[in-house]
């Protein structure tokens, strides 16, 4: 049986001795870099929220055309047509869009957006009208949302 060299002993003895300052040390790290890697995700996700929304209420924003006739009265109004985006009449639609991100599971964010009016979920679901302005600016923004999420920081 071969004799070990009483220095590796003593290397080894230090070794055992600094593991748990060492343990503490990493763990600490690790908490440091998740901690901002989910503050990046979080404004990343909020960036992007915000982005999307304000794509949608530019989508919504333009105006009914109202035809005035001889008289000054308006005789008939214009409204969006199957498959355009909704045009604004009162924009009750247009100002009541909201967003909000939150922290659905630790380190994992969702960005919400939408409209508490009926007629906003009546004009995004409706097959008929064709008229999705959420969804279908979603889509749209697609690449753009991608890039800001995963693409590098700048």
């Amino acid at each position: 049986m071969a004799t070990v060299n009483p220095k590796v002993l003593e290397a080894r003895a230090r070794r055992v001795s600094d593991a748990p300052s060492s343990k503490i040390r990493w763990e600490w790290f690790l908490r440091e870099v998740n901690d901002k890697v989910a503050t990046t995700m979080q404004r990343r996700v909020q960036m992007a929220t915000e982005y999307v929304k304000s794509r949608i209420v530019q989508n919504i924003s333009r105006p009914v055309t109202k035809v005035v006739g001889k008289r000054g009265w308006i005789v008939s109004t214009e409204r969006s047509k199957s498959g355009e985006f909704p045009k604004a009449d009162t924009t009750q639609l247009l100002k009541t869009i909201f967003s909000q991100v939150l922290e659905t599971s630790p380190g994992v964010w969702d960005g919400f957006i939408g409209t508490p009016l009926d007629y906003g979920a009546i004009l995004e679901t409706s097959a008929r009208l064709n008229r999705s302005f959420l969804v279908r600016t979603l889509n749209e923004e697609r690449e753009t949302i991608v890039r800001m999420l995963a693409g590098p920081l700048k």
